[in-house]
This record gives C-alpha cells, structure tokens and sequence, in this order.
C-alpha cells in the first residue's frame, strides 16, 4: 500500500514491545482524576519509532470514540499502569475525533492541519500548521518514559508490507 506521508503511522498498543507494561490494557486519566479513556495505539515516526500522539479510545455505548492526545501531555504513572494526562476531560471532550483508516490517507499538509487542530484544542494554541514544524512545539516533546526498544521500526516495515 502505498501510502501519501510515509513518516507516521498509527500503532496499535498490542503491538509494542513494552516489557512488563502492556500499554493496551492502559487507562488514560485527566488531571483532574477522570477517566479519558483506553490506550488505544500511538501515532509513531516510522523511521525512528519516537511517539507523537496517544489515540485514546474514548469508549461509548455502542461506537468508541477516539482522539488524540499530544505525547507531550501525558506522563506514566508505572505503579497505577497508567498514562496521565495534563489535560482534564472537560478539555478533551472538544477534541477532534480520529479515525485509523482515514489518517492512513492524509497528507503532510493534512497532518499539519490536524496537529493544529490539536493543538488549539488542548492549549488554545491558535498557530497554524503548513508544515512539519509542528513537531517541534511542547505538545510533542520526546517523553522520557518511552523508550526506543518499545518499537522496532523493522517490525512495522514488515507489517505494512503485510497490509
């Protein structure tokens, strides 16, 4: 398949290599102590596996919801077997919503308006996007708690080759 932006791709949780933390049974939690939601996936850089985004699965009666939160605002919380979010749920209830199949079509510039789209969800962040200089700002800092070994960019190569 070949696909318009070859640098992201969504991972579904259950395919890391987290060790003892099995980020799919992962709840993501507001600052405020409300549930967000499940650990769904990550949005990765192909290449190099570093994260960009949590997709969150919001749950629901009869559709999920999904969304993305920026890597930048969430935290592990190891002992709980949790990601924290700086942001409260109030907040996330107005992002915008996600869709797997979708995001495998869109284009850098696609991706860039999304990730101001984002962006101004969570921070008021009014900047628009045209480019990959999105992934420089605070939301998509590198976390500390993500470690290269839990994705293996060949392990990708090969599934999307599968796909």
């Amino acid at each position: 398949m070949d696909h318009p932006r070859s640098w992201l791709r969504y991972l579904a949780a259950g395919d890391l290599d987290g060790g003892a933390l099995d980020f799919a049974r992962f709840e993501v939690d507001g600052i405020d102590g409300n549930k967000l939601g499940k650990v769904d996936g990550f949005i990765v850089d192909i290449s190099s596996g570093r994260p960009y985004y949590v997709v969150v699965d919001g749950g629901g009666w009869f559709r999920s919801k999904f969304f993305l939160v920026p890597i930048g605002h969430v935290r592990l919380d190891e002992e709980r077997k949790a990601l924290v979010s700086d942001l409260a749920r109030n907040r996330v209830e107005n992002f915008p919503g996600f869709d797997k199949a979708e995001f495998e079509r869109l284009s850098d510039d696609e991706i860039a308006r999304l990730a101001g789209r984002v962006a101004s969800s969570c921070c008021d962040d009014s900047t628009v996007y045209t480019d990959r200089s999105w992934i420089e700002q605070p939301h998509y800092r590198q976390p500390d708690w993500w470690e290269t070994g839990y994705y293996r960019p060949e392990r990708m190569l090969t599934s999307d080759r599968r796909g």
